[in-house]
């Protein structure tokens, strides 16, 4: 049951209904609430591994207050370890078990057949980071353990968050779920409009992106360089519409509920440096692998200056493609655009950009070329992303740079030059309204256009599109495999 399935829709209208008439009385029964039809949402994916996320909640919980009431540095520093394996050795064991297994590099370098075998719970990755934020500022005494089980435990299993996130800290969402929450209307037609918009991004822009890339990833050797080039564009689109599409929609529901979730995406390829794109991609990842990789270990590595800066970077750029999963391709994905900072740190006046993060439409031509090459730049490295092996990565490339890239185009099955021109087409609508939007916490805060009709008119237009040109050949989430 995901997001964009009729039975969610029927569960979500029974969850608000009684979050709003049943269980309002106090913060304690709308916790209640929530937690339940979280664990519920949970268990439909895969009921064994809602122990393995109950056991979670319980251990974190309890070893946060021991963090906090443990005086003794020594104490503090091996109840933090104890922590760190635990979480750590859980994801190791469902997620990177089989990446280690085998100490042949070659052996993985054409698949990694094994990784199959173990079912990666939902969410994990996800949640894990969550309750490991969670420790590592206790220990920190950036925030106090929390002393409520339920409201913890409703922090870790959230059900608009526990799939695909967004990454939420301990410090922003605990004090949202100790209080009592009112009825917002303002807040919840503006989830409404945000949930509208991240339907759009899935099923309209994302799936029909899904219905020309993932056949031709599928069977690259069969296309010439020129569809290969086209599949790579709409891949890009395809991942990041469909995960932005969730986040939308996760930050949407849960303004029904009136907690407000943290952004996970603002307009990424309207940036000119790989510094600001990743401040505005996967947002609460990034920000969470600055905080507790990149800072310590730049930390550590100060006495190297500038060199020790760059090893922290590339380190830490890994570690976001390990996050990924288990396979070479996302360890490559991660390394290529740790070293795309390298000019970055090595020129950082001539990289330096000051119109950069200034919120216009309008571009001149200096920063349309940088947002341009980073684009191919991103886009060519998501081919690593996409590709089930590194022989298939290189493959892929090395024929998009043959001369079968002047080659007449072949269409992948089920698509046509019309549904083409209608994807590319709905991409464009999306970056005009991503630029335009830019200042607004999101694309339908139309907050500028005064006339209600306008809106409204708006509205209904997007509901028709999805309706007429929504594909639901890719219903799931990429992420949700994460």
């Amino acid at each position: 049951m995901n997001f964009i399935s009729p039975g969610f829709a029927l569960f979500l209208s029974i969850v608000f209904l009684l979050y709003w008439f049943v269980f309002k009385k106090n913060a304690r029964s709308q916790n209640i609430l929530l937690l339940v039809a979280s664990l519920f949402f949970y268990s439909l994916f895969n009921f064994l591994f809602s122990g393995l996320l109950i056991f979670s909640m319980l251990f974190n919980f309890y070893i946060g207050k021991l963090i906090e009431n443990t005086r003794k540095r020594t104490a503090r520093k091996w109840l933090l370890a104890s922590g760190l394996i635990v979480n750590l050795g859980i994801l190791f064991c469902f997620k990177y078990f089989n990446l280690f297994s085998s100490l042949s590099f070659v052996n993985n370098f054409n698949s990694i057949p094994q990784a199959e075998n173990i079912v990666l719970p939902l969410g994990i990755s996800f949640y894990t980071f969550q309750v490991l934020g969670y420790i590592i500022d206790v220990y920190n005494e950036e925030i106090n353990s929390c002393n409520d089980l339920l409201i913890f435990s409703t922090y870790v299993a959230y059900f608009p968050k526990i799939a695909s996130g967004p990454i939420e800290s301990a410090k922003k969402f605990l004090p949202q779920v100790a209080v009592k929450r009112n009825f917002d209307y303002a807040l919840a037609t503006d989830g409404m409009r945000q949930i509208l918009w991240g339907l759009f991004t899935k099923i309209v822009v994302a799936n029909n992106c899904a219905s020309f890339a993932q056949p031709v990833f599928e069977n690259h050797d069969h296309y010439p360089g020129s569809t290969l080039l086209l599949a790579s564009f709409f891949y890009l689109f395809q991942v990041y519409c469909d995960f932005s599409g969730y986040s939308n929609i996760a930050i949407g529901i849960s303004k029904l509920f009136g907690i407000q979730l943290s952004r996970n995406f603002n307009a990424p390829f309207f940036s000119t440096s790989i510094r600001e794109y990743w401040q505005k991609w996967h947002i609460t990842l990034t920000s969470w692998m600055m905080k507790y990789v990149f800072t310590p270990l730049s930390f550590s590595l100060r006495r190297f200056k500038k060199a020790g800066t760059l090893i922290s970077i590339i380190i830490t750029f890994v570690a976001v493609g390990l996050w990924h999963g288990a396979e070479w391709t996302f360890i490559v994905f991660g390394l290529l655009h740790g070293i795309y900072f390298i000019p970055l740190m090595l020129f950082p006046k001539k990289n330096n950009d000051p119109l950069s993060h200034k919120q216009t439409f309008f571009f001149n031509l200096a920063r349309f070329s940088k947002m341009f090459g980073l684009f191919l730049l991103i886009m060519l490295t998501c081919i690593f992303f996409g590709s089930r092996s590194l022989a298939e990565s290189f493959g892929f490339i090395n024929k998009i740079f043959s001369d079968s890239l002047f080659s007449s185009m072949v269409w992948p099955p089920f698509t046509s030059v019309f549904r083409t021109f209608i994807t590319v087409l709905f991409i464009v609508i999306l970056l005009a309204t991503e630029g335009m939007q830019r200042p607004q916490s999101h694309e339908l805060q139309l907050a500028d256009i005064k006339s209600p009709y306008l809106r409204r008119t708006i509205y209904i237009a997007i509901i028709l599109v999805i309706l007429l040109f929504g594909s639901v050949m890719h219903i799931n989430f990429l992420y949700s495999r994460f």
